[in-house]
């Protein structure tokens, strides 16, 4: 804001800096670790807006940080609380609302390592849109591993699909997902378009291992990424054989729920997604996967020509996650971790076809 307009509305002025600050206070403890110390910084940034926007402060501050309520006496507490009956109509409003909203909502539903943090990226650059997280009714994405929930299946929060289905701009948001009659029938009530993407699953898991090891390179004799990925505090120092036997045990039958349950949906008319393979469209012609992605997320929210330029932008790739971006990796697995997955897989056989996860020869 220019200094003439500022001296000719100072009160504005100090409203759109005040504005600005809220945010700026926002962004910062939604990333904070520290519960305790974000609620005694919050109480004290609260006292510090007029009176008359206390309030309405604090319920931002809350929107921003999931464990913060306001210090207050009982009486004051008593007078803003709600009825179940008062509950129970905002609910409906709200579904009400985000059902008939005009934007567009991209839920990218992900098998992990399958350049879905690339691909998610690009979409939120291309729409100009946020990316978003619907697992946990957090700020930002990050939020939820700042505050220790990377080991939470990522199913859809109720009131995370409300909040960002009222955003009036839209949004895109990448999970690990496996699909349920549920969740269905939650994309079909909140208007969300689910992007499916896919990967060989032994070129999985040289990524995923690669994408574990990085962070060990340091030593340390605790284990502080246990909690983001659950693995071994000796997984850096095992033999390759035994971190892969390792990952075999935690994700596989996950991997083939994840394809199955999909393609189960899928078949029984509760969903619609759009499916990209790692090798066939990622690797492949990205812009004929953006001109795809712009059919189904509807042209009016989003141009192909543009998807296809930020696809084509890597620049950002290692921190965005996207490792070599190759296939084929998978063939220097060895033997016997290559029979283990193939007989964990084989008793899903007559569920559905698992060729997207074992590979055409296979």
């Amino acid at each position: 804001m220019s200094s003439a307009v500022q001296k000719e509305n100072p009160a504005e002025a100090e409203t759109v800096g005040l504005d600005q600050r809220i945010h700026e206070f926002m962004m910062a403890i939604a990333l904070d670790a520290d519960v305790a110390g974000v609620r005694r910084k919050a109480d004290e940034f609260v006292k510090t807006v007029p009176p008359q926007r206390a309030l309405s402060v604090a319920a931002a501050l809350s929107y921003a940080y999931p464990f913060y309520v306001p210090t207050m006496d009982d009486g004051s507490a008593g007078r803003l609380a709600l009825s179940l009956s008062q509950l129970t109509e905002l609910v409906l409003r709200t579904r009400l609302t985000a059902s008939r909203a005009r934007q567009p909502n991209v839920l990218l539903a992900c098998a992990p390592k399958s350049a879905s943090t690339f691909i998610a990226a690009a979409l939120c650059r291309a729409m100009e849109v946020n990316q978003v997280s619907l697992a946990l009714p957090t700020y930002t994405p990050p939020s939820s591993s700042v505050l220790g929930a990377n080991l939470r299946n990522q199913e859809t929060d109720e009131l995370a699909l409300m909040r960002h289905g009222l955003n009036g701009v839209g949004y895109v948001a990448q999970h690990h997902v496996r699909c349920t009659p549920y969740l269905c029938r939650q994309i079909e009530l909140y208007n969300i378009r689910p992007i499916v993407t896919i990967r060989n699953y032994f070129d999985t898991l040289v990524s995923l291992d690669d994408m574990f090891m990085e962070p060990r390179k340091v030593a340390r004799s605790d284990n502080p990424h246990y909690f983001y990925d659950g693995l071994p505090t000796n997984y850096a120092s095992m033999d390759p054989v035994d971190r892969f036997h390792v990952l075999v045990d935690a994700n596989c039958i996950w991997y083939v729920q994840f394809l199955l349950n999909w393609r189960k949906c899928e078949a029984a008319g509760l969903v619609r997604p759009l499916w990209a393979s790692y090798e066939k469209d990622f690797l492949g012609d990205k812009a004929a996967l953006g001109q795809r992605i712009a059919e189904f997320v509807g042209r009016e929210f989003v141009n192909a020509d543009r998807i296809a330029e930020t696809f084509g932008d890597t620049s950002d790739g290692k921190k965005l996650r996207l490792n070599k971006g190759v296939s084929g990796r998978g063939a220097t697995l060895p033997s016997v971790i290559r029979d283990k997955v193939h007989g964990i897989m084989g008793r899903y056989r007559s569920e559905g076809d698992l060729s997207l996860l074992l590979g055409e020869d296979d």
